[in-house]
């Protein structure tokens, strides 16, 4: 499901076999995993691959339910138990795959570790972009925006630094909880702003470039290598 680049070898990196994941497993969120029969996790695998593929060929406002059904081989009302739109379904498949990443490499980061866990989940989460390179360049842009990507993006990274912060990861100076929610948003929507940029260059797109130069321009307060 993601690049073989990750490096696995960092604090808090994926393990192989998360990086094996399915997509069934990629497409709910946590809390629904544990509810998926063996038939739900196929079709939703199944649902999760037709909405990629259909994503990558064209925008995501223009797949109609009847046209992911039939791509997915599945019945039109099928697809309704699993999400409201295509545009819906796209955002949970994409969504769940970078809650995998922060999973495997920000959970429990002690504050000496900070700096590699955030250098191996941005870089991750980079490769993921990458990966889903049509998709993403479609749906950030400003015709982009019913997609709701670049929220769903924001909504990404501000939790992973809520998640740091909670648990004492990282630090910010913030005077109060509207400095802390501004500080998030700055850096969330900054480091998105980067990747639009990063993602109208042809490939193959140097990763470790946009990594360094997300390092470069961080504050010098913000954990870096």
């Amino acid at each position: 499901m993601y690049d073989q680049r990750v490096d696995t070898d960092r604090p808090n990196g994926p393990r192989p076999d998360a990086l094996r994941a399915n997509t069934a497993a990629a497409a709910a969120p946590a809390p629904e995993r544990t509810r998926l029969d063996p038939r739900q996790e196929k079709t939703l695998a199944r649902l999760g691959a037709a909405v990629l593929a259909l994503a990558a060929d064209r925008p995501i406002t223009e797949v109609t339910v009847s046209g992911l059904a039939s791509a997915a081989g599945v019945h039109r009302s099928t697809v309704y138990e699993y999400a409201a739109s295509p545009a819906a379904l796209l955002q949970r498949v994409l969504r769940a795959q970078l809650d995998e990443l922060r999973a495997a490499y920000l959970v429990d980061v002690a504050p000496d570790d900070a700096a590699t866990a955030i250098s191996g989940v941005t870089r991750a989460v980079l490769q993921h972009l990458d990966e889903h390179d049509a998709v993403y360049r479609r749906g950030l842009g400003a015709e982009g925006a019913e997609a709701g990507l670049h929220a769903m993006l924001s909504d990404h990274f501000q939790g992973s630094i809520e998640l740091l912060l909670a648990q004492h990861s990282v630090s910010v100076p913030a005077a109060d909880e509207l400095e802390r929610r501004a500080i998030e948003r700055y850096l969330a929507d900054g480091i998105i702003g980067a990747i639009e940029v990063w993602l109208t260059r042809p490939g193959p797109r140097d990763v470790e470039a946009l990594l360094a130069l997300l390092e470069r321009l961080a504050p010098p307060w913000w954990p870096s290598r």
